[in-house]
């Protein structure tokens, strides 16, 4: 079992990786979104913009909600239970197999 102490390491690492992931993401968001901007405001140069924005925002829309209904139905409640019942299915049938046999 996983110790309180190897929770808290993988947790502040896992927290470490998100934000060397989100921050370049932000920035590259945050550049095209201020070119966006440009453009609703008139400005011609960026209208090459619109199409990176608008996947940008229809990806991330998506993800989120995908990720809201995720926690509403507790699928990160017990992350690990998928792999102990694959084992077990696999004793299971393991079992059956010898019984056949």
């Amino acid at each position: 079992m996983v110790t309180r102490t190897e929770q808290k390491a993988m947790r502040i690492i896992t927290g470490i990786l998100a934000v060397l992931i989100l921050i370049p993401s932000i920035y590259g968001f945050g550049s095209k979104l201020v070119e966006f901007i440009a453009l609703v405001r008139g400005d011609v140069d960026g209208i090459f913009a619109i199409s990176p924005v608008a996947n940008y925002l229809l990806a991330s829309t998506g993800f989120f909600f995908l990720l809201l209904w995720a926690t509403a139905n507790g699928m990160f409640h017990d992350i690990e239970a998928p792999k102990f019942d694959l084992l077990e299915q696999e004793e299971k049938l393991d079992e059956k197999e010898q019984q056949a046999a």
